[in-house]
């Protein structure tokens, strides 16, 4: 997430050790509390709560729950320092506020253009746990061509090492994810209600999106000579989400602007307000769809695309959410759309395991 270099380490010096106020319907009143908010391709809202000795013990209210304070549990998402929350390692809950990409990033072979929507303070890619910087901050407009820098974990916003080392492991199963830190004050969320007020609140808000790759592949046909002969086929995921309003897989094809209004209009028709939907000229849309799913954490990528004749024939990677993964406990419907150089009047879909998709 963003910034270069780590800013608001919560110190045990900050955080204090004089922690109990002991009794069981007023809990400490020197805590310190951080909120990781997520925007885009998630909407978890997680708060570490930190304070006092390990044996600390009181209660605290957060948005209207009393919650037992107590030592830490054993728990992914436990860092050094913090306190269980009723029994849990953090309070997790639900951002209320929709937030448009901050950033466009596309990666053509070893580039990334990154192009600044909206201010922000740094722009990260995230894929297998490994982290790489591509910017520093950036004001709206902004537009830089950039490497992928690795970076031995996720520095940015408030986030300790620790914390960090939890959303690596978190989101380590979600394919290749572009992660842009808002610039602190620009949260869309207003901050838990927590009392008694704790002795300091620090917020982060991360944006997390797939990432947009410019891929060439080979279009092989055969002459009737028997000889091969190849041409480059270009395609590249324009929009991916997690939220369309399909409830059964399907794959849409669009060969013109008429169509793929009506197909991004499918994708985006539970996000107000929806991005344009961006221009095709010779070129064909598709949109994959994997309907209903019962959590968040599901997604779908491209692989590879194809052509045989005027057919499409794309591979995809079709991504569930594992153990200990953030999730948000909603139905969810993820999609992704990409576009190919061409004309192209119908598609095959398959997924990593040989399965046809919306067929």
């Amino acid at each position: 997430m963003k910034k270069s270099g780590l800013v608001g380490f919560m110190s045990t010096s900050l955080l204090g050790a004089a922690l109990l106020a002991g009794c069981a319907t007023q809990g400490p009143g020197n805590l310190s509390v951080h909120e990781v908010s997520f925007y885009g391709s998630s909407q978890d809202r997680l708060a570490w709560v930190y304070g006092g000795s390990g044996s600390a013990r009181g209660s605290l209210g957060i948005e209207g729950q009393t919650l037992e304070v107590r030592p830490q549990i054993a728990s992914p998402f436990a860092t050094e320092g913090s306190l269980s929350l009723g029994g849990k390692a953090v309070f997790k809950s639900t951002g209320s506020s929709s937030l448009l990409p901050l950033a466009s990033v596309v990666q053509s072979s070893g580039s990334y253009s990154i192009g600044a929507v909206r201010d922000l303070s740094a722009t990260f890619l995230m894929t297998g746990g490994n982290w790489y910087t591509l910017s520093g901050a950036l004001a709206a407009g902004a537009q830089v061509q950039a490497s992928a820098q690795p970076v031995p974990g996720l520095s940015g916003g408030n986030l300790t090492p620790a914390e960090a080392a939890v959303l690596s492991r978190s989101l380590a199963t979600q394919g290749t994810l572009v992660v842009t830190v808002l610039p602190e004050g620009s949260l869309p969320d207003a901050p838990l209600r927590v009392t008694p007020a704790p002795a300091q609140t620090l917020r982060t808000g991360l944006y997390i999106q797939p990432l947009s790759v410019v891929t060439r592949t080979s279009n092989t046909t055969v002459s009737s000579g028997g000889s091969v002969q190849g041409t480059d086929l270009g395609f590249r995921e324009v929009a991916s989400g997690s939220n369309a309003s399909v409830g059964s897989p399907q794959v849409t094809l669009a060969s013109n602007q008429a169509s793929l209004q009506a197909l991004w209009t499918s994708a985006y028709a539970n996000q107000t307000p929806a991005p344009p939907a961006p221009l095709i000229v010779n070129q064909t849309a598709v949109g994959i769809f994997l309907g209903s799913r019962p959590t968040g954490g599901y997604g779908v990528s491209v692989k590879s695309v194809q052509a045989a004749g005027t057919q499409l024939i794309v591979t995809v990677t079709v991504r569930a959410p594992g153990a200990g993964t953030i999730t948000t406990q909603s139905l969810t419907s993820p999609w992704t759309i990409l576009a190919v150089r061409g004309q192209f009047t119908s598609v095959s879909v398959r997924d990593q395991f040989g399965q046809t998709i919306g067929q």
